[in-house]
């Protein structure tokens, strides 16, 4: 099984960074083109003061940024008692049938798609402790972040089944972005820029074909975005977050097996700036605590 995870849904989402020396070339003159104009204008105008004053005013937003993200970890354990207390319902056909699976199989992040912290499988009780960071300077890169909880089902029957698969998902995360200050280069440049967005998604792969495959939920989260200018720019969302994800049919022949991923994905781009998907700190964690299987 790690073998088809690393062969075909580890590929599954290929980078969409630009062509390297390209994006060099293009970071490159930009610098060049700032760093002319800027002799130009040193004469009649203090440069360095407007420096220092962009370096300064963006020192003090970063503080607040922080402190807004410390004030999201503090109410995190108030967040997770609320989640806990909520017993969402998954609509469920009439005259289906309805196989619970009570624990995932395993939980996995990819490479360079964030870090799982800590985790636990058991029944009811699966999670993961996860956080993703990610940056970059004047060369424009985009990026996934992947924490994934894998479930293999098998289909008893003798004939092939329609399967609607319905995971319970339960967030507490934190989730900022941050573009660098670009002070009097901002005059002549586009500048920083940091912007990311937070998916539940859920995939079913057929074991017995690695080519068949399907996304039958997909659900925003949350979405952050910051543009840099003059003296720097930041963004936050907090994510709480309990439901089921109800899924569309998937088809599963006679004894066959599926493996359903249940995914928190992060699509993020970054110029000079970073972003964090904080499921780490505090009371904050993932939950994928039983999934509903409605086959027809």
């Amino acid at each position: 099984m790690e073998a088809f995870i690393e062969e075909t849904v580890g590929r599954a989402a290929p980078s969409r960074a630009e062509e390297a020396d390209a994006a060099r070339e293009r970071a490159e003159a930009a610098r060049e083109d700032a760093e002319f104009a800027r002799q130009e204008l040193f004469a009649a105008i203090d440069l360095e003061r407007l420096d220092a004053l962009a370096a300064d005013r963006a020192d003090a937003r970063r503080v607040r940024a922080q402190n807004r993200r410390r004030r999201a970890v503090d109410a995190s354990e108030e967040v997770a008692r609320r989640l806990a207390e909520l017993t969402p319902v998954l609509p469920i056909p009439p005259e289906s049938m309805n196989v619970i699976l009570d624990r995932v199989t395993f939980i996995r992040s990819f490479a360079d798609a964030g870090v799982v912290i800590d985790s636990n499988i058991g029944s009811l009780d699966s999670w993961a402790r996860y956080r993703l960071s990610a940056s970059a300077d004047a060369i424009t890169e985009t990026g996934l972040g992947r924490l994934s909880f894998f479930v293999l089902w098998h289909n008893p029957r003798t004939e092939a089944v329609v399967v609607n698969v319905g995971p319970r998902v339960v967030v507490n995360a934190h989730l900022s972005v941050d573009a660098d200050w670009n002070g009097v280069a901002s005059w002549f440049i586009a500048g920083s820029e940091a912007r990311a967005t937070v998916r539940a998604r859920t995939t079913v792969w057929a074991m017995w074909d690695a080519t068949v495959h399907a996304i039958v939920h997909d659900r925003i989260l949350a979405s952050a975005g910051a543009t840099g200018g003059f003296f720097g720019g930041d963004d936050s969302a907090s994510i709480a977050f309990n439901e089921f994800l109800p899924g569309a049919g998937f088809t599963v022949p006679a004894q066959a097996s599926i493996l359903i991923e249940v995914e928190i994905l992060t699509e993020h781009v970054t110029t000079s700036g970073s972003i964090e998907l904080d499921a780490e700190s505090g009371a904050f964690r993932v939950e994928v605590p039983h999934l509903i299987l409605t086959l027809t």
